[in-house]
């Protein structure tokens, strides 16, 4: 059954585009939300070509593997009226575009490149402190080593945005890499600055723009380059689809993101630059307010280096700038916003990201705050803007001047004294108090009701979910194999969430819970099962063995059984699976792992016996 016809099958199974409230697919599977899921015609679907379905989460999940982004297209062909995409559409099929799905966008993209930017934002910090301290020489290796160490997670965080937008936005990562690559060009960033411009095409004109450190060039560069790859991908003949694909899309990315997409950072952060200098002339207090509410915009999209320029002339003009500490005061407010964060958030790895964030805030660098706190919670945007914006206006009235540049951090305040002491120490004192207690106040009423994860002090006290803390048991015994390992890149990177791949050679699948089957994949070689305190837990044998379509598989369960740690639930036979080129290792995922606090694999190497603990899922 070839894609277009599986699509017209699964849209009438699901009761026509008429059941249809909305339609959005990840990697692996369609995710329907129906007006009516009793008009689903779940047993006849699951004898199409698709690995399953799951009712979760308020969807009807149609599980279809790799294919997915295929159906998904099928179906949007056949249906145009459903008009859908993977983010931005309401439970009526609507688009919807807003502040909020723009900053999720974001948020899921910057997210995703947060480990080495958090790394280097440290690196960076801590370095500043002991050269401030006198304790580390500035001439000397180590400071040059940890100065590249430390920045280059920020000069080329084009790379980092490429593979994290290209994830997002579904398309092929190496030529995301590849776009990341043009406009980084060491031939073209040496040129910058050049006062003889470039043409294309002979009339042209190619801007010379140094890209490093930024983010909305490539992000938008990315995001083009998913639609021209599938409308090439689309028409090309599979035979040279492989070779002429990526030719082509390259070949028309390359001059779209030097001439037109890139340099549009640069543009709108020029005008930008240009308006704030209006607002500087026009009226100080309100330039103030702006500069210290807007500049983690601005941060976040790699357009704050457009307002340098302002604050040189200003220097050069009148001998200091009032845009610095406005600055300051802003880098305060995200730093402050962040650390009030930290008394709300209930994740434990979120916790160390938020605090170490703040750390690093105050010190001066912002950039893992803004990406790994502010995209992510609402609450602490809202602290930052609101507080930043405060503390610039005081300040800015109160005449807080800078009389030469510097960084930002609490460890260099006297030079953003210009104006006197008063005007910088009481627009701090306003930034941090207003910060602070509107990022919490917030974050307890308003946005806790929006599906932020917050400390709940009632919670705390009388724990009121039902989800309990569970060890899940090998099914099977054998040598253990990291989930990172798996050839199925959809394992090894998680999606479906955190587990453990076991390679077991004695063809027999146990129970590793106790609890109630609820789903016997036709191709008999998944079992789902939904344990006691509501782990959800795939045991999946094999990879790609649903092309076997049950052969060499026995099942001994159905769905709705109850059933006990250790009850045989399936018997394979291994050597006639590799024997058909398939892998035959036995992979136990817990799907819903992020309805809990952490899920530990208990061994990443050596054998495990049958029954051992494999698995500890914390609520």
């Amino acid at each position: 059954m070839n894609k277009k016809e599986l699509a017209t099958k699964i849209v009438k199974l699901v009761g026509g585009a008429q059941n249809i409230k909305s339609l959005t697919h990840c990697i692996t599977r369609l995710r329907f939300v129906l007006k009516d899921d009793r008009m689903a015609k779940t047993k006849e679907i699951e004898q199409l070509d698709v690995v399953g379905v799951q009712i979760q989460g308020g969807q009807y999940q149609v599980i279809i593997g790799n294919g997915v982004t295929k159906v998904f297209r099928e179906i949007m062909e056949q249906y145009p009226s459903l008009d859908l995409v993977d983010s931005g559409i309401d439970h009526d099929g609507e688009k919807k575009f807003s502040f909020n799905t723009a900053i999720g966008t974001l948020s899921s993209i910057l997210v995703a490149a947060l480990p080495p930017i958090v790394a280097g934002g440290m690196i960076q910090g801590l370095s500043f402190f002991a050269r401030e301290k006198g304790w580390l020489d500035p001439e000397s290796t180590l400071n040059f080593v940890l100065k590249i160490t430390g920045n280059a997670m920020f000069f080329f965080l084009p790379f980092l945005i490429a593979v994290s937008a290209a994830r997002k936005f579904k398309t092929n990562e190496y030529m995301a890499l590849a776009l990341a690559g043009i406009i980084m060009h060491p031939d073209l960033m040496r040129m910058v600055g050049e006062n003889d411009p470039l043409t294309a095409f002979g009339f042209l004109p190619l801007p010379l723009i140094d890209y490093s450190s930024s983010i909305l060039p490539i992000l938008l560069g990315v995001w083009i380059l998913k639609y021209v790859w599938n409308w090439i991908e689309k028409w090309m003949p599979d035979l040279i689809s492989t070779v002429f694909t990526p030719l082509l899309t390259i070949l028309i990315m390359a001059p779209v993101m030097l001439i037109g997409v890139a340099p549009v950072g640069f543009y709108i952060g020029d005008y930008l630059a240009i308006g704030i200098q209006w607002l500087i002339d026009q009226a100080p207090w309100l330039a103030g307010f702006v500069i210290g509410s807007t500049r983690p915009f601005l941060v976040i999209v790699g357009m704050h280096h457009a307002i340098r320029p302002i604050q040189l002339q200003q220097i050069a003009t009148f001998g200091y700038t009032t845009i610095t500490p406005a600055n300051f005061l802003s880098t305060m407010a995200t730093a402050t916003a962040t650390f009030s964060t930290y008394f709300l958030v209930k994740d434990r790895k979120q916790k160390q990201i938020v605090l170490s964030s703040a750390f690093s805030g105050f010190l001066g660098i912002t950039e893992p705050a803004l990406y790994g706190v502010l995209t992510k919670y609402k609450a602490t945007m809202v602290g930052t803007l609101i507080g930043g914006g405060l503390g610039g206006m005081i300040a800015t009235m109160m005449g807080a001047r800078a009389y030469s540049g510097g960084m930002p951090s609490i460890l260099t305040i006297p030079i953003f004294m210009g104006g006197g002491p008063a005007s910088i120490l009481v627009g701090l004192g306003v930034t941090v108090v207003s910060s602070f207690l509107i990022t919490y106040l917030l974050g307890k009423t308003i946005f806790k009701a929006e599906g932020i994860e917050i400390t709940d002090d009632k919670e705390e006290k009388e724990p009121v979910s039902q989800i309990k803390s569970s060890v899940v048991y090998s099914p099977a015994a054998g040598k253990v194999v990291e989930l990172s390992q798996v050839s199925d890149h959809i394992f090894a990177e998680k999606m479906l969430g955190e587990g453990i791949a076991i390679d077991a050679p004695n063809g027999e699948v146990m129970s590793p819970v106790t609890g109630v089957i609820t789903t016997v994949f036709k191709t008999k070689h998944a079992i789902g099962i939904t344990d006691e305190n509501g782990v959800e837990v795939l045991i999946h044998i094999g990879i790609d063995t649903v092309k076997l379509e049950g052969k060499y598989f026995e099942v001994f369960c159905t769905e709705g059984q109850t059933i006990k740690t250790g009850d045989l639930l399936v018997k394979f036979d291994g050597e006639k699976i590799k024997l058909a080129g398939y892998e035959s290792s036995v992979i136990v995922v817990v799907t819903n792992t992020n309805d809990f606090v952490s899920v530990l694999p208990e061994k990443t190497r050596g054998q495990v016996n049958l029954g051992e603990k494999i698995l500890t899922v914390i609520a």
